[in-house]
């Protein structure tokens, strides 16, 4: 079967992310460089690739990738600070959610393949996955705490311990592939970025061996049996972050971060 390259959808030219079906399967590929921050282009191109695949009847399985030196270093943190300063940080994070959300809900089954880094609200891509393929020594981390920001915590319950979770978001902290994979986070560790693809399209293939119409109905019944409200635990993070924009020390976090140096936390 011919591989389609998807250059435009809804009339909007791709700029930051992109699709390619090659036997059923979807490869959308993050490249934002140099680190594949979530900008604004990528969260709204996510959304809506995920339309157009949950519409496209030839799309069985996806892959979700990135050819840069890294997976997804989270949201472009300067865009953020940007929101605070235009007061709107809720329009902002509601976006991202959007984006991260309509990657769970999507109708196919969704292989993330992560290499390098997977940081702050680029972990709610993997987190959301069905199945995640990592590369040996991957760094997977939730360092939103240390910009005083409240976020991801809703998608890391899916892949983390409740404590091991909770650590990781109070600490900041990162772990590895190889450790996330003792938790269940991610299925298989692949030695070298040159076997990660190869391993993503081999289970591809192979949940595409069931047919189109058994994974539709199987994706949408296992998403229904979580036991958690993805939309609901999104909206509460949007609501915390609101809550913490209107402190002096919200701020002092990111400028902190931009800055390259320790914040000042008061209280305020």
């Amino acid at each position: 079967m011919a591989t389609r390259n998807v250059e435009a959808v809804g009339g909007h030219t791709l700029e930051q992310v992109f699709l390619t079906v090659e036997d059923h399967i979807g490869i959308m590929t993050l490249h934002n460089p140099p680190v594949n921050a979530a900008s604004g282009t990528v969260q709204e191109e996510i959304l809506l690739l995920c339309d157009y695949i949950n519409h496209d009847d030839d799309i069985w399985v996806c892959i979700l990738h990135s050819d840069l030196k890294t997976f997804c270093v989270g949201v472009d943190i300067k865009r953020f600070k940007q929101s605070v300063v235009d007061k709107d940080v809720t329009n902002t994070q509601e976006v991202y959610y959007d984006g991260a959300l309509a990657l769970y809900e999507l109708r196919v089954p969704l292989i993330c393949a992560v290499h390098g880094h997977c940081l702050g609200g680029g972990l709610c891509y993997p987190a959301g996955a069905d199945i995640t393929i990592a590369v040996k020594g991957t760094q997977f981390g939730a360092p939103e705490a240390k910009l005083s920001v409240v976020g991801g915590s809703g998608h890391l319950g899916r892949i983390l311990p409740p404590q091991i979770q909770r650590d990781m978001c109070y600490c900041g902290s990162f772990i590895t592939a190889e450790e996330l994979q003792k938790y269940g986070g991610v299925t298989q560790v692949v030695d070298t970025v040159d076997e990660l693809m190869p391993a993503a399209m081999g289970k591809a293939r192979e949940i595409c061996r069931r047919g189109p119409l058994v994974l539709r109905y199987l994706k949408a019944c296992l998403n229904a049996q979580e036991d958690f409200q993805m939309k609901r635990k999104n909206d509460l993070e949007v609501t915390y972050t609101r809550y913490m924009a209107r402190h002096k020390d919200f701020e002092e976090g990111l400028n902190a971060f931009l800055e390259k140096r320790e914040p000042e936390y008061k209280g305020e």
